[in-house]
């Protein structure tokens, strides 16, 4: 005889109990990924609102949230955006509002390409409701919007948006992604850099190579200008952009929407755009993917071969185009054909390095210093020794300068020639490049 097993079954009340239990806890759970998720959201909405001024409604939770990738950037559709960005000092620095840099990053969305230009502060404009001054005075009377009608109205090109950083916040943001690394091409000696807490001037000095800074000394690199100029100045400080745009990417720093909204926080009023949380992050989708070394960078100096010119009037030690106060074609001329291979001025030349110092790797090192200053197509080889450096300058006027700068820095001879093969800078390292 076979025995029945005697099976307990669950009364009814006690299954819908365990199923409503089940049904608690999954709808708690939700409950608390939604209340995360709007409080990250919120949280973030909030440091956003403190950084942008864009209208509201193109800043809308839902929009923030949604991170929508289908936005279309001012200038986009037209085949080039420009933004400028404008740093100042803030607080209680003297001169807080004057715009302490001026940097046009312009995109050119049909070569997928990136350029940097720099207009120097001092150089003297016509600000609307004010008058003539220096350009750095524009920030200061109108703010972003201000600056931007001005900068545009002297390059001849559309500024879409701008972005004002000051210097806590440049601090901050250098500091969030743990510093960054930069090669210094020359020692820098500064016994003028201001000093507000301690005195009117504090040392600033800085070795040459390789130097990991933290918010702090990337400040002071980026700002010293006494013993070298404001032209090497504006090239540190595209210098740094182009290592945060790096380090962010390195660090995927821009996916991690806590990281963000911390940082976002943290910078509050010392962080302002013209660009709406989805036109930001358009922009980083869209631009986090372009090669470094694709980067045009150049100045606006009074150099031999460049647009500007010196002098001194009421308004004391200014800048003015070559052609005159008014006439800002050449100006013009850089800043449209930044893009092209015909630009007046080229900062990017084609560059050969070759080793006749008699030292093993002086060329690679050579190389590796005007990488860091901006020449991305250097290559180097070895030659015959030779006791003097020499520069050859086969560009013509569009590189004369930079031949002229290379040739300062090796403290060597240079001089014109008809052609230097495919490159249009021919640097030879004499054995003088050894005495230092």
């Amino acid at each position: 005889m076979i025995k029945k097993t005697n099976t307990k079954q669950l009364p009814e009340n006690s299954k819908k109990n365990k199923k409503r239990i089940v049904k608690i806890i999954l709808l708690s759970i939700a409950v608390i990924i939604i209340v995360l998720g709007v409080w990250v959201g919120t949280s973030a909405y909030r440091a956003v609102a403190k950084v942008t001024s864009a209208s509201s409604s193109k800043n809308s939770l839902l929009s923030l949230l949604k991170k929508s990738s289908t936005t279309t950037l001012e200038g986009q559709s037209d085949g080039r955006t420009n933004i400028l960005f404008l740093g100042e000092g803030g607080g209680n620095h003297p001169g807080a509002a004057l715009s302490d840099t001026m940097e046009v990053l312009s995109i050119n969305w049909k070569t997928n390409q990136m350029a940097m230009l720099s207009v120097p502060r001092d150089l003297e404009v016509n600000v609307p409701g004010y008058g003539y001054a220096k350009i750095n005075n524009a920030n200061a009377t109108g703010g972003g919007k201000l600056a931007s009608q001005v900068v545009s109205q002297i390059l001849g090109i559309p500024i879409q948006y701008f972005v004002t950083l000051n210097f806590t916040g440049f601090t901050d943001i250098v500091n969030s992604v743990g510093g960054v690394d930069i090669n210094v091409p020359q020692a820098i000696y500064d016994p003028l850099y201001p000093a507000y807490d301690n005195g009117p001037y504090s040392l600033f000095k800085l070795s040459a190579g390789q130097h990991h800074m933290d918010g702090a000394l990337a400040l002071k690199y980026a700002r010293s200008r006494e013993t070298t100029s404001d032209f090497d100045r504006a090239k540190r400080q595209q210098q740094i952009m182009e290592a945060l745009k790096s380090k962010f990417l390195s660090l995927n720093f821009l996916a991690d929407p806590l990281k963000v909204t911390s940082l976002l926080n943290t910078l509050g009023g010392n962080l302002l755009t013209s660009l709406s949380v989805n036109e930001s992050y358009a922009l980083w989708t869209e631009i986090k993917g372009i090669d470094s070394s694709n980067i045009i960078t150049k100045v606006l100096d009074d150099s031999a071969n460049n647009v500007l010119t010196d002098q001194t009037n009421e308004l004391g030690d200014v800048l003015i185009p070559k052609k005159g106060l008014k006439d800002y074609t050449d100006l013009q001329a850089v800043a449209q054909g930044i893009f092209s291979a015909d630009s007046m001025i080229n900062t990017n030349p084609k560059i050969e390095v070759l080793n006749g110092s008699g030292k093993a790797g002086q060329a690679l090192s050579e190389a590796s210093t005007l990488k860091t200053e901006g020449y991305t197509s250097v290559s180097t080889n070895d030659t015959t020794k030779t006791v003097s450096s020499i520069v050859y300058n086969c560009g013509g006027t569009p590189t004369q300068a930079v031949a002229n700068k290379i040739a300062t820095e090796l403290n060597a001879f240079w001089e014109s020639q008809t052609s230097c093969g495919n490159f249009d800078i021919k640097i030879i390292l004499g054995q003088n490049i050894l005495i230092k």
